[in-house]
């Protein structure tokens, strides 16, 4: 523990983030370390699933505040040493925990190895995609690990109701659970033929039948050979502007202001305010804590640079899907920058390239130009020509600082135009150091725009 501490002290010292190395070096002087702090804990939080673990998190972190201090791996460490980490932040030179209530992201494959060490009362399992396909095999697999980790809880489960993938694992739990979804009236019929998982009904093997999409296969969906459909949600939310409505049973509706915008994060405010309702939170306290929300890095995080860039995670399909929409979504001319590794913490198999809607870029007249880089540069712009970007329109360039150059040159000598980058994990955080180095004084908080997934 304190070569764990003494390393964290060192790295902050030095200026680098400690998020995952002071607990993987710890564990491996004290492999039982977690075991050792988890007991200590009264009460445990976990948020998991594909997309949006970091996002709710920190949503529903900021709301747990207002009743006091947490440990919370906010960076979205979340794994077993990022666990460790945080643990070990709240922790005195005695190995006495500070903190007795804990909010943990936890990675899918992780929660099997670390549930059994923590006093999980209340578990969100956000979706479930597939993602990182070396790591997880196809979804049947991250559904088994999903399953295999709670089954070692005894966590009430708050759901996503839109997800027949997650609603699967409240069928198969024996649990209790909570749902959350979207009023019917946010559902539409696809307007591309993308793919989807969970197209199946994991009961019977039927084909699912929709009577309209959200996004991904989240929407409203039947079985018609047997009764597994879209429950009923507890906690149901209808979208106006930017606001969003709850209503909770028969309970008196409740409207919160979004501190996020697009479809895609609606569902992660959705997923933390259930969560914290679930907690016994008020109202009044998950507005003051939304209030105090700040996004993490690389979600829709816009830097003031000349011209203005936007910073997100891209890492398997449908999250891509997704931030691709939120970007076309945003008004006039843009230049992209797609950045991507295959370093084990992307995942080392990019074939989800092939499944993700890049064709969507190459019917947006507004995508001015691309420019790709990472250990992959190449294969992403082939991927992008194939979609039927231009290849005048296309240039790769692997290195991460000269390409980012490249694309702010491009952006200014087309007038200045807004930058979105989009990056997979190992290339995010340099991205954004790259990125914070090139604020400009002189840009006005005018140009700032707001999170849009």
């Amino acid at each position: 523990m304190w070569i764990g501490k003494c390393t964290a002290f060192l790295l902050r010292l030095a200026g680098r983030r400690a998020t995952s190395l002071p607990g993987q070096v710890a564990l491996r002087f004290s492999p039982r370390l977690l075991a050792k702090l988890g007991q200590q804990l009264e009460w445990c939080i976990v948020v998991t699933g594909t997309n949006g673990k970091t996002t709710t998190a920190n949503l529903l972190a900021a709301i747990l505040r207002t009743e006091g201090p947490i440990v919370h791996n906010a960076e979205g460490a979340n794994m077993t040493q990022g666990i460790v980490t945080a643990l070990l932040q709240h922790t005195d030179w005695l190995g006495r925990l500070r903190v007795r209530t804990a909010l943990f992201e936890i990675d899918e494959a992780t929660l099997p190895q670390v549930a059994p060490h923590l006093p999980v009362r209340v578990a969100v399992v956000t979706n479930v995609f597939r993602d990182q396909l070396d790591r997880y095999g196809e979804v049947d697999g991250t559904l088994a690990k999903l399953v295999s980790g709670l089954k070692k809880t005894e966590a009430m489960l708050v759901l996503n109701a839109d997800d027949p993938l997650a609603h699967h694992i409240g069928v198969t739990s024996g649990r209790r659970c909570a749902y959350y979804g979207l009023a019917r009236d946010h559902a539409g019929e696809p307007q591309r033929r993308q793919m989807r998982d969970g197209a199946f009904c994991l009961s019977c093997g039927e084909p699912l039948h929709y009577d309209g999409y959200f996004y991904g296969q989240l929407g409203l969906y039947k079985c018609l050979a047997c009764d597994f459909m879209r429950p009923m949600p507890d906690f149901l939310g209808r979208i106006e502007h930017d606001t969003i409505e709850i209503q909770q049973n028969q309970l008196p509706r409740v409207r919160f202001q979004l501190p996020t915008r697009g479809l895609y994060n609606v569902y992660n405010v959705l997923a933390a305010i259930s969560a914290a309702r679930v907690c016994g939170f008020n109202a009044d306290q998950i507005a003051k804590g939304l209030a105090a929300y700040r996004s993490p890095v690389g979600r829709m995080q816009v830097f003031r640079t000349s011209p203005v860039s936007v910073l997100n995670l891209i890492k398997n399909p449908a999250g891509c899907d997704s931030v691709l929409q939120a970007v076309g979504a945003e008004p006039g001319d843009k230049v992209l920058w797609i950045a991507i590794n295959d370093q084990a913490a992307d995942g080392r198999d990019v074939s989800w390239l092939w499944d993700a809607d890049f064709e969507q870029l190459a019917e947006d007249r507004r995508i001015q130009f691309i420019v790709t880089s990472g250990m992959r540069a190449e294969d992403m712009a082939l991927r992008l020509k194939y979609a039927g970007v231009p290849v005048d329109r296309l240039r790769a360039v692997p290195d991460l600082d000269a390409g980012l150059s490249e694309a702010f040159t491009v952006s200014r000598q087309l007038g200045g135009l807004p930058l979105y980058c989009l990056a997979t994990y190992t290339a995010l955080y340099p991205t954004a150091q790259w990125l914070e180095r090139s604020v400009s004084p002189v840009v006005p908080l005018s140009a700032h725009r707001p999170s849009v997934s």
